[in-house]
């Protein structure tokens, strides 16, 4: 039953060891000691805080380092590395410390300010797989980091390691000409200089000199005119010329690609497909549709499909000037959909002006192809009508796609966010404990097949809260965000769980994000918004929000009445809920608390919900 209650999370490991640290200690036991605790203060733990590192335990010559981020995991890595080796320059061969470091992303329990688990010890092993100095990463790690750091790797291949029962894929890291890219500076964690500096005279000229940059900066930013704002790119729906029985095969899986691939270049916004896409068989010009979404530039086109083929036409159209700023057509077998889309990305980029940096994308093999588009058949249809019909349609479907396309992430994430849609609104019957279990395990599928799926992260991070783990919910929706910063889906649940946690501001922060990049948004992100207003007490901007989208369907009504219920406004309050309950009514306090109960963990905020949904007539 205690492991009922453990905590979990989703985190990037770091894991290094001194290279004949006995030996070392051997031979001289004081000195090494003294020469590694200084390597520490001034080599490694400033860097650790610089990179955003905590630093779990050290175990003599060993230490456990946990990252929120993998990049900064990888940079720190290569960057001490580097700065070890400079350290030790001129010292004998047999008196140098050398480190070997492993990194690896996976679950892990936490216990305290300790980790440990699986992912702490895959890092472990890993890292004995390194050279003295040298770094060894997991597959998963590679496959984040890839094109994001300016890095060469070396496949090692499959590594049958000691206690892990599968064999692991490693790559190790080159530190060459290019990783010195990498290299920092940072101060020690005293607060003072780096050791070298630290000599008398050097004090005051480093002041002096510090004085002089402050003020030639404010001069700077005082005259400096406002930089200009990222353009913005909205990529509206193609239009589908296929012949029967082909059209609508491929649906909006170019067009959403594209936009997918697009929000990775941090240099420009992209607007969400939720509101591009309200312009499909708009008669609007150009101009008018870039004016609705604050958009510098359209993206439109065509797509041609004939059973085989993909011909896909695509321009880039200034929206102030109406010139067409890039176009091309591309006719490619279906299985190269994934890399023409990333192509047509990184000319419009080129188009645009954006720094091209490459981004890592999945390979999609003939299988994946067909998985995708069940599944983005599956997301259409329940977009389109929201019911316990179009549900079980999408799981047979999503059932049958597992068995045909057992190798793409495609079936497993898009199976696990259909089962969190019918245990959420009780359309599926079954053991909830075991359908639970199931979610969690198809999507932790997904992302260990397709690392670089935005959605297989949103679907994990679904899964997670659904499994009563908000934290870790959070962790993967924000690796969803950052595979598709336009991604209102991902922003969406990451909102909710930041809110779920207490971490309002936060929550508030993305549901700007939110409008910023979705215009046109729909009643989601009212209804989302005026929740986390009530959680705060501002119930008067809370019911403002709301009222503002008149879309905003009944089952929103549970939120209206605890709003109205914290105005004061109990006949408002019960009428909200005679609506929502005339629309649900199997729905009960009791199972409100059954799917609420530890996913709404902010202090007070669940049983004031609680008392709101009974006092507003909800029945027990």
């Amino acid at each position: 039953m205690e492991n009922e209650h453990q905590e979990r999370k989703l985190t990037t490991i770091l894991s290094a060891d001194v290279v004949g640290f006995s030996k070392l200690m051997n031979d001289d036991e004081s000195g090494t000691l003294a020469a590694l605790k200084e390597l520490r203060r001034s080599e490694i733990n400033p860097r650790i805080e610089s990179h955003h590192g905590r630093t779990i335990k050290l175990m003599g010559d060993g230490s456990l380092v946990e990252f929120a981020s993998v990049v900064d995991a990888v940079s720190f890595a290569v960057d001490v590395q580097h700065a070890l080796a400079r350290s030790q320059d001129g010292k004998p061969e047999e008196d140098r410390i050398r480190f070997r470091i492993g990194i690896n992303v996976g679950d892990v329990i936490v216990d305290g300010d300790d980790i440990y688990g699986d992912g702490v010890n895959v890092a472990a092993r890993i890292e004995g797989l390194a050279e003295p100095g040298g770094i060894c990463v997991s597959h998963t790690v590679f496959d984040h980091v890839e094109g994001k750091l300016d890095l060469s790797f070396t496949a090692m291949g499959p590594q049958h390691v000691k206690n892990i029962p599968a064999p692991l894929d490693v790559y190790k890291i080159d530190l060459d000409n290019r990783s010195e890219t990498l290299i920092t500076d940072p101060r020690s964690t005293d607060g003072g200089l780096p050791t070298e500096t630290k000599r008398p005279g050097v004090k005051r000229w480093v002041l002096a000199a510090a004085l002089l940059a402050i003020g030639v900066a404010f001069a700077t930013l005082q005259f400096r005119p406002a930089p200009a704002a990222a353009p913005v790119i909205a990529v509206l729906p193609f239009e589908d010329f296929s012949a029967e029985p082909h059209q609508g095969v491929v649906n909006d899986a170019v067009s959403d690609g594209i936009i997918t691939s697009l929000a990775r270049y941090g240099e420009f916004t992209v607007i969400s497909r939720r509101s591009s896409f309200k312009f499909r068989d708009s008669d609007l010009g150009i101009s008018e549709v870039a004016d609705q979404l604050g958009a510098d530039f359209v993206l439109e086109g065509s797509q041609q499909f004939d059973g085989k083929r993909l011909r896909t036409a695509a321009q880039l159209i200034d929206a102030e000037t109406q010139a067409h700023v890039w176009t091309d057509e591309f006719d490619v077998p279906l299985g190269e959909m994934l890399k023409t889309n990333s192509l047509i990305s990184r000319k419009i980029a080129n188009a645009v002006g954006a720094k091209v940096v490459d981004t890592a994308e999945a390979q999609m093999t003939k299988g994946d192809v067909s998985a995708l588009l069940i599944a983005n058949a599956a997301q259409s249809r329940i977009m389109r009508n929201f019911s316990q019909e179009s549900l079980l349609k999408n799981i047979e479907e999503q059932e049958q796609s597992l068995k045909d396309y057992p190798d793409s992430a495609w079936g497993y994430l898009g199976q696990a966010l259909s089962l969190r849609i019918g245990l959420r609104y009780g359309w599926i019957e079954g053991d909830e404990d075991a359908i639970r279990k199931r979610m969690h395990e198809l999507a932790r599928r997904g992302v260990e097949l397709d690392p670089n799926n935005f959605l297989a992260y949103h679907a994990l991070g679904r899964a997670l809260m659904m499994n009563r783990d908000v934290e870790a919910a959070a962790v993967a929706f924000r690796h969803a965000v950052d595979l598709n910063p336009s991604s209102f889906f991902a922003r969406n649940a990451l909102a909710q769980a930041l809110s779920r946690i207490g971490k309002t501001e936060e929550a508030l922060a993305e549901i700007a994000e939110i409008e910023r990049i979705d215009p046109l948004y729909g009643h989601n992100t009212a209804w989302d918004k005026a929740i986390i207003q009530w959680q705060i007490g501002e119930c008067e901007q809370a019911r403002e929000t709301f009222l503002s989208d008149p879309s905003v369907p009944t089952a929103a009504n549970k939120a209206l009445a605890a709003i109205h219920h914290c105005l004061g406004n109990l006949d408002k309050a019960a009428k909200a809920m005679a609506e929502y309950v005339t629309e649900n009514p199997n729905w009960t306090v009791s199972r409100e608390r059954d799917v609420l109960t530890g996913m709404w963990t902010a202090p007070g905020a669940l049983n004031r919900w609680l008392e709101a949904m009974k006092a507003s007539g909800m029945p027990l």
